[in-house]
This record gives C-alpha cells, sequence and structure tokens, in this order.
C-alpha cells in the first residue's frame, strides 16, 4: 500500500549516495575545472549523436559510401 515501490526506494537511496560522493569529490575542483567537466558532460554526447546523425544522412544520400559494421 506504499506510494513508492521498496525497490525503487532502496535503489533511490543508493543513488542518492553515490551522487553526494561524486559532489564531495568535486568539491575541491576549482570551479573552472568543474566548469569544463560539466561543459565536456554535455558537449560529448552531443558531438557523438551529431556525428552518427550526419553518418546516417549521408548513407541515405550515397549507400555506397557508408558500411556499417
Amino acid at each position: 500500500m506504499y506510494l513508492i515501490n521498496l525497490n525503487s526506494l532502496s535503489t533511490l537511496l543508493v543513488l542518492e549516495a553515490a551522487t553526494i560522493d561524486t559532489i564531495n569529490c568535486f568539491a575541491v575542483l576549482d570551479p573552472l575545472i568543474k566548469t569544463f567537466i560539466q561543459v565536456a558532460l554535455v558537449i560529448g554526447p552531443l558531438s557523438l549523436v551529431v556525428v552518427v546523425l550526419l553518418l546516417r544522412k549521408i548513407e541515405n544520400d550515397h549507400p555506397e559510401r557508408i558500411r556499417w559494421k
């Protein structure tokens, strides 16, 4: 009769503990380094998505040029 599943609650607590540990690790870093890490965490996956989408567009236009293995 709980609103939150107990398994979900334990998972949430583990994630919260891991997040707090990560925040404590970054607390000693210079703000410039923290900003760089945050920007890299956003730009990295976005650039990979853009490359895959670009390759798919090239594959649709010229299927002989791109081969997915």
